[in-house]
């Protein structure tokens, strides 16, 4: 179930992005250039499981953490500090060296949001192999977590989509001295981290969920629910503006004339 799971984020994930790529116009993508944000994406997980292990350890212990957890407010806490918070940061910080190397081959917003699709892709995939193969679960729990992570797979990727967006809009905004760059800048880092950390104070960090009640069984069906929906709103506005973030050139990619 593991190693299925973790081949059907491949395809999945691979799909998807292979398919913004080849949506992108007048010109597409070169291999460099594709496939260095998704190397950056997988270095980002070991690098907010590192984060994560030594916050953990800082404040007590994950066990420690999780043991006072009674409330939804515990629970948004821990998930901000093990997974929202740690695992986007260093996402973003994958994505900004991601445009310092590509930053002469950077057209437009649209190669800001494939960056941030690479980036999520990566990161994705690593997670999938090192959470599901954590440890053994009984037979029940091991389908009922297969379908949570097929409803989750696009997660990553949607949020570092939205990422890579308001980061293009920051520089495209900066250069044509329209909009807010301070605002794209904010909203770059507050959707994903505020999403991923909702979600996961609905589901892992769910401290009713884990000791079997009821309403946190409810909370964690609503969040599967909402992170579906989600997801198919981000990927489908993405696909409808594809030609219009396309046409947003980053003027300082411009060749010259």
């Amino acid at each position: 179930m593991d190693i299925l799971s973790a081949v059907l984020t491949i395809v999945i994930l691979g799909f998807l992005y292979w398919r913004m790529i080849k949506r992108e116009t007048p010109e597409r993508i070169g291999a460099f250039q594709a496939l260095l944000p998704l190397a950056l994406g997988v270095v980002s997980m070991f690098i907010g499981v590192l984060v994560t292990v030594l916050l953990a350890k800082s404040l007590g212990g994950m066990a420690n953490m999780t043991a006072g957890n009674t409330g939804f407010g515990g629970s948004l806490l821990h998930s901000f500090l093990m997974a929202g918070g740690t695992e986007e940061i260093a996402k973003l910080l994958m994505i900004l060296l991601a445009l310092v190397i590509l930053k002469s081959r950077v057209k437009n917003v649209y190669e800001y949001v494939l960056i941030g699709a690479a980036v999520g892709f990566g990161f994705a995939v690593v997670e999938e192999f090192y959470y599901g193969n954590s440890g053994a679960e009984s037979s029940a729990a091991d389908y009922v977590a297969f379908v949570g992570r097929m409803i989750s797979v696009p997660a990553h990727m949607t949020f570092n989509m939205l990422m890579g967006e308001f980061l293009g809009r920051a520089r495209f905004n900066r250069l044509t001295g329209k909009g807010s760059p301070a605002l794209d800048c904010v909203l770059a880092v507050l959707i994903p981290v505020g999403v991923h950390t909702l979600f996961d104070a609905c589901t892992i960090f769910n401290s009713k969920l884990m000791a079997g009640e009821m309403s946190g069984i409810v909370i964690a069906l609503g969040g599967y629910v909402s992170l579906l929906i989600f997801e198919l709103v981000v990927l489908i506005r993405f696909r409808k503006n594809t030609e219009k973030f396309c046409g947003m050139r980053i003027s300082a990619a411009e060749p010259a004339a």
